[in-house]
């Protein structure tokens, strides 16, 4: 089961596409909107199977779009000890995430939403944060990432982040990007493996690491 949540926020026309194209790929997935991430859908009349949270940031055409197609809905109380988008996050159990959500604008839930990607990667979770243009990678342990970048080539922006204040990440391997890396090892507060992208002519970037906490970040630009 694939899991798509998506976030209130700004999110760009991109992040529409990248969800109707994984909700039409298969029955197997579940889109689940957090309150506001309701309005995006609707712009799109893109149905969620299910909304969740405390219906603060909601539009009021939001509200006639889920009630118009009977969308089960959980309504939280404002004051709660969870996000909405942590709450989500509660219901996809084992199952693979992507969570739609912005990667710039309010900094306090971009930061929050990195950390719980972080956090439930750590604990043997699939997950993928995008808006639609950006996408990161959470990386932990003896890990790694397949990214396809065909179409983007030098277009594609790629950052590795160490994410772990304590522990360097060991044993960075790139594939394919136009800077490789081969068993190195990156600490946090570093930027030398910030702004690489992909070789010529590569459909696909790897990233693998042995130890620690990465975030592999890929921007992509047309």
């Amino acid at each position: 089961m694939l899991y798509v949540i998506v976030t209130g926020g700004p999110l760009p026309e991109q992040a529409a596409t990248l969800i109707k194209s994984l909700s039409d790929s298969s029955e197997e997935t579940v889109v689940i909107a957090c309150d506001g991430g309701t309005d995006i859908l609707a712009a799109h009349n893109l149905i969620p199977d299910m909304v969740v949270g405390d219906m603060d940031s909601i539009s009021d055409k939001g509200l006639e779009f889920i009630k118009t197609n009977n969308v089960f809905t959980e309504k939280y109380p404002v004051e709660k000890d969870w996000t909405d988008t942590e709450i989500a996050l509660g219901k996809t159990g084992n199952d693979e995430v992507i969570l739609v959500c912005p990667v710039s604008g309010r900094i306090d839930h971009v930061i929050g939403n990195l950390s719980l990607a972080l956090k439930l990667k750590s604990e043997g979770k699939e997950i993928v944060i995008t808006d639609g243009i950006t996408c990161c990678y959470p990386l932990s342990g003896k890990d790694s990432c397949e990214v396809d970048v065909t179409g983007y080539g030098g277009n594609a922006a790629v950052s590795l982040i160490p994410c772990d204040i304590s522990n360097p990440v060991t044993g960075v391997t790139t594939k394919e990007l136009y800077y490789p890396l081969e068993d190195a090892e990156l600490s946090f507060g570093s930027t030398f493996s910030f702004s690489n992208h992909p070789a010529a002519n590569a459909d696909k970037i790897k990233v693998s690491i042995k130890s620690g906490t990465l975030m592999t970040v890929v921007t992509f630009a047309n």
